[in-house]
């Protein structure tokens, strides 16, 4: 599975806590505030989401897709 990580820099007051609780090590502080510099890393357990008093996070899971070569090969199947 894949997920997208977002920061609201609107939102975000630099508090670092994202950075800090983040195992996947996803987050850097840039310029005060947090920058998602390896969201292919997350594995979506959302820690960050939930220690950010600021909602300033979103983790979104993405829907895998299908290559048309394997579309083509399992035509049948579907």
């Amino acid at each position: 599975m894949a997920f997208r990580v977002e920061v609201d820099h609107e939102r975000c007051k630099g508090c670092e806590e994202c950075a800090e609780v983040c195992t996947a090590r996803v987050f850097e502080i840039q310029e005060r505030k947090a920058v998602p510099v390896n969201g292919k890393d997350c594995f979506g357990c959302q820690t960050c989401v939930d220690v950010c008093k600021e909602k300033a996070i979103a983790v979104e899971e993405l829907e895998a897709e299908m290559s048309d070569i394997a579309r083509m090969l399992l035509k049948d199947v579907l």
